[in-house]
C-alpha cells in the first residue's frame, strides 16, 4: 500500500530511508515487571504512561525542550 498522493504524502509503512531506522522495534513491553502493555514505536521510553514519572512543566513551555 505505499503510494503517493501527488509526491508529497507517504501512505503505508514508513521505509527505511525515512527515518525507521531512529525508532524502537515493534514488539517492547513495559519495562515494570507484571505490566503487560505493548509499548508503541512512537514511545522512547522503557515504560507506559502509567509506570513514567510525571513531569511537571509550565503550560506555555515548548514541547522541544523536553528530553
Amino acid at each position: 500500500m505505499n503510494g503517493s498522493n501527488n509526491g508529497t504524502v507517504q501512505y503505508g509503512a514508513p521505509v527505511a530511508a525515512k527515518q525507521a531506522e531512529k525508532r524502537p522495534p515493534t514488539g517492547r513491553h513495559c519495562a515494570v515487571g507484571g505490566c503487560v502493555t505493548l509499548l508503541s514505536t512512537y514511545n522512547s521510553s522503557s515504560t507506559c504512561w502509567l509506570h513514567t514519572s510525571a513531569v511537571p512543566r509550565h503550560a506555555l513551555a515548548s514541547t522541544t525542550q523536553l528530553s
